[in-house]
């Protein structure tokens, strides 16, 4: 399964419908997730630099798209108002850990 099919599948096991607003965000999302899991496998199988068009080493160009993807589903998570009990718990234990490794 990909990366958007399992979290379609997440979702809808947490909101049994979501009617059709969150679901054309929930498409969006996962299309997002989809991108996101191809350009990361792209810069995994060709590097984080590739060649530019006289030799060059340049950053590869799924980096940067890779970035606005990233972006892009950040806010389209904020727009599907994930605000859950089992959310808040994750977001919590997250933020420990966060300040436990920076001790």
């Amino acid at each position: 399964m990909s990366a958007g099919e399992d979290f379609r599948a997440a979702f809808l096991a947490e909101f049994d419908d979501p009617g059709l607003l969150y679901a054309t965000l929930l498409d969006a999302v996962c299309d997002a997730l989809d991108t996101i899991e191809a350009l990361e496998s792209d810069v995994q199988k060709d590097g984080r630099t590739v060649s530019g068009s006289r030799g060059q080493p340049i950053v590869n160009p799924a980096i940067p798209e890779l970035r606005q993807q990233r972006a892009a589903l950040a806010k389209l998570l904020a727009e599907l108002e994930l605000d859950t009990d089992a959310t808040r718990a994750r977001a919590s234990a997250a933020g420990r850990a966060l300040q436990a490794r920076k001790r």
